[in-house]
């Protein structure tokens, strides 16, 4: 019984053999034919799809340098509106500048105005006074008595 097991095992292992060996007989003509392909690289293709992907590129820099192109137009004419601006403004200050500088003189003079105004006033309330106390010489004696009293009052303090 053990024999005839080993004589099956044995017939299997045989069969296994010649299967293998066959397939290494149709390996080795596989492997022939291979050497003798020659594969001949086509990359016509891919140079085609390069340059379609290279032409659309440039297409797109294009568009980006012409857009680019009208961005820097707007900013340039956008920095004229504040020149103007700015010119106003300048001379804005200079005129403030220049009233400031005429009101500080004139105020500067108002001494020199009140000065001549309180001589008007002065001269005018004089004539009058004179004009007054010729007409009433009584209230002028009264008058200088009265300054007579008041000097005294002064002198005493």
């Amino acid at each position: 019984m053990g024999y005839k097991k080993l004589d099956e095992v044995m017939e299997l292992l045989n069969d296994e053999l010649d299967g293998f060996n066959k397939s290494l007989v149709k390996l080795e003509r596989l492997t022939q034919n291979v050497y003798e392909i020659k594969i001949e690289p086509d990359t016509s293709k891919i140079e085609r799809m390069l340059r379609e992907h290279l032409d659309s590129e440039e297409d797109r820099n294009k568009r980006i340098q012409a857009f680019v192109q009208i961005i820097g137009e707007q900013i340039s004419k956008a920095r004229s509106v504040p020149k103007v601006q700015l010119w106003l403004h300048y001379s804005i200050w200079f005129i403030s500048l220049v009233i400031i500088g005429y009101l500080a003189f004139r105020v500067s003079q108002t001494g020199n105005i009140q000065e001549g105004a309180f001589v008007k006033g002065e001269q005018r309330i004089i004539s009058n006074l004179e004009g007054y106390f010729g007409q009433n010489p009584e209230h002028y004696k009264s008058y200088q008595k009265w300054i007579k009293e008041k000097d005294n009052v002064s002198d005493q303090k």
